[in-house]
């Protein structure tokens, strides 16, 4: 509750210099700001200012927020000019009536979810008006992609939320915009049997997301080609040695970051290749295979994954004689406690190992 000596501007927060005050402000969250406005006016003035010069960026969401149209306008109106990232969940149609009905010039990044309603093709030609100068978009909804193309300055495309999206559409997309950030997971083998994706548009390709059935159709005879790729996230079903196929294929030394949510056998998937991955990023893992693992690589983050054996997790830490970082995920292990030597672990390294642990559990589900 506000304090009634916010009231009296010689007392209080409201006695403060605008500076000061814009700069505590900054400090709440969305919701606070707007219960401020309602207190004196001096807030209702100062707020807009806060958000143009704190707020370039805005995340929102209307499911858990349950702004007033009134007050979901007030933000809107304030920042339309200065925004440039807005992640917006929206809870109802009039939400997005609300924000297409201004323009944000400056806004370079939009992603959306919708709750309890569904946009789709006949909705696309007004987020255009809205935000015509994107680079990122992630958008949600039946869309089949038809319009997207007109995004002049686009970049980086998300289409795994597209329920409606079609081949056609992204090879018109990958026609005329070059893009660097490719999220797919969408397609299934028989609708992309036969096509091809423009190269002139996955040239540039820095991050790539896709179904083991994408990538084969796709991009795996293009690997070796796509020197500017970074990160590759395969999502869904990935089969037995397919990705020591991608490596193979990828003929690199080094590899910035591979991220797979799958258990497979990474001794038999890197097990005589000379290559060195910075980052890799696995999932339904299990952590006794990594004894065997014969790669080079420098953070290893394991997710979702289940270690009953304590001498396993043990040999696990031994072999981390190289790496600089391992991150445990929510993952399961069957003993509530686990010492580590420091002196054991320090010994041959030239860099010290990073260890985060997040959200893991002991199998009687108390916290690790």
């Amino acid at each position: 509750m506000i304090d009634s000596d916010l009231m009296n501007t010689n007392s209080g927060l409201l006695c403060l210099p605008d500076d000061v005050l814009m700069i505590i402000l900054s400090y709440l969250d969305l919701k606070n700001q707007l219960k401020l406005k309602h207190f004196h006016f001096r807030f209702k003035n100062l707020i807009p200012y806060v958000w143009r010069a704190y707020n370039k960026s805005a995340h929102i969401s209307l499911i858990e927020m349950q702004l007033s149209d009134k007050d979901l306008r007030y933000f809107l109106e304030s920042t339309q000019q200065t925004l440039s990232t807005l992640r917006f969940k929206m809870n109802e149609r009039s939400n997005f009536e609300i924000l297409t009905s201004y323009r944000f010039p400056n806004l370079k990044d939009f992603r959306f979810s919708t709750h309890s309603f569904t946009l789709n093709d006949a909705d696309v030609p007004r987020m255009l008006m809205t935000f015509p100068n994107l680079t990122t978009f992630s958008p949600h909804g039946k869309f089949t992609g038809i319009h997207f193309e007109e995004l002049e300055f686009l970049e980086n495309l998300t289409v795994s939320y597209c329920s409606k999206f079609k081949v056609a559409n992204l090879i018109q997309i990958l026609k005329t915009r070059k893009i660097k950030s490719l999220k797919l997971g969408i397609f299934d083998t028989d609708q992309i049997s036969n096509t091809e994706l423009p190269w002139n548009g996955i040239r540039n390709l820095e991050q790539l997301q896709c179904y083991h059935e994408e990538m084969t159709v796709w991009f795996l005879s293009k690997l070796e080609r796509l020197t500017h790729l970074k990160k590759l996230f395969l999502c869904g079903h990935v089969s037995n040695g397919f990705l020591r196929e991608m490596l193979i294929a990828a003929k690199r030394n080094t590899i910035n970051m591979i991220e797979i949510n799958q258990n497979i056998s990474i001794f038999l998937e890197t097990y005589g290749l000379n290559v060195a991955i910075k980052t890799l990023k696995v999932a339904n893992f299990g952590m006794h295979a990594y004894q065997h693992l014969h790669i080079n690589v420098n953070e290893l983050y394991i997710q979702y994954s289940v270690c009953v054996d304590e001498s396993k997790f043990h040999t696990l830490i031994e072999n981390l004689n190289k790496h600089e970082v391992l991150g445990l995920y929510r993952c399961t292990f069957g003993f509530k406690e686990f010492t580590f030597d420091a002196m054991k672990l320090g010994e041959n390294r030239t860099t010290a190992l990073n260890i985060y642990v997040e959200l893991n559990t002991y199998l009687s589900s108390n916290k690790v």
